[in-house]
């Protein structure tokens, strides 16, 4: 029994700690290959246009990128074994040109955040516009239901044909808030990024998509306090 123990964490152990033969695998560091198909891997073409990166899906940049990050993190290491051992280093190359794709897709990612940002921002302008009609509409029928209200409730307990008139006209414009105010309920809900807290302490596009919050120590025009400096005589 210990011995099938011992067997079945020998075999966690090494599944653990597989993958990380992918920093020297196929590069000069690999005992597995010959010279000859080393320096074939070593030849490279061309970095990734943006052109082509603005053809290719989201998920199809991730793995790019990631791609990417590994031939990144091959080359660093094989660069740190070469300057341990005091050997002149041929590959700068080929990590100019990765950095290089790696800094495109970053790119292409940001514009096409932007550029769904410019559209969301016009579908929400749109909506406020309409919010705004309605929250006119919704103002004037509360003002008119006040005044019918105060009208009715003076008339008393006397009934005539007016206050039948007016009491019809309160239904109806109770009815119409209503509705109204089912309207309002998602173009509220929809137009709510407009009231952003703290938006002169916010920062809207940056080189990576999404929002940068900074410090206001950070603006020197947004301190709370001047420094002053101190005398010491």
């Amino acid at each position: 029994v210990m011995s099938l123990l011992r067997t079945r964490a020998r075999g966690i152990v090494a599944s653990c700690r597989r993958g990380i033969e992918e920093f020297w695998k196929g590069a000069y560091m690999d005992p597995t290959v010959g010279a000859k198909q080393k320096h074939l891997n070593a030849v490279t073409g061309d970095p990734w246009p943006a052109a082509l990166l603005r053809l290719k899906s989201f998920e199809d940049l991730h793995k790019l990128w990631y791609v990417c990050l590994k031939e990144k993190n091959l080359l660093m290491t094989e660069r740190n074994y070469f300057q341990q051992h005091n050997v002149p280093w041929k590959q700068y190359g080929r990590t100019k040109k990765i950095k290089l794709t790696m800094k495109r897709i970053l790119t292409v990612l940001t514009r096409r955040e932007i550029h769904q940002q410019i559209l969301k921002a016009q579908e929400i302008a749109e909506k406020q516009n309409v919010r705004e009609e309605l929250e006119t509409r919704r103002f004037h029928l509360e003002e008119g239901i006040k005044q019918l209200e105060h009208k009715v409730e003076r008339m008393g307990n006397a009934e005539s044909v007016m206050k039948s008139a007016w009491r019809a006209t309160l239904a109806k414009y109770r009815t119409d808030h209503d509705e109204l105010m089912g309207e309002l309920k998602d173009l509220r809900k929809d137009t709510m990024q407009y009231l952003v807290p703290d938006w002169r302490y916010e920062r809207k596009y940056s080189d990576l998509p999404g929002l940068i919050t900074f410090r206001r120590q950070w603006v020197r025009a947004l301190q709370e306090k001047s420094r002053r400096p101190i005398r010491t005589y």
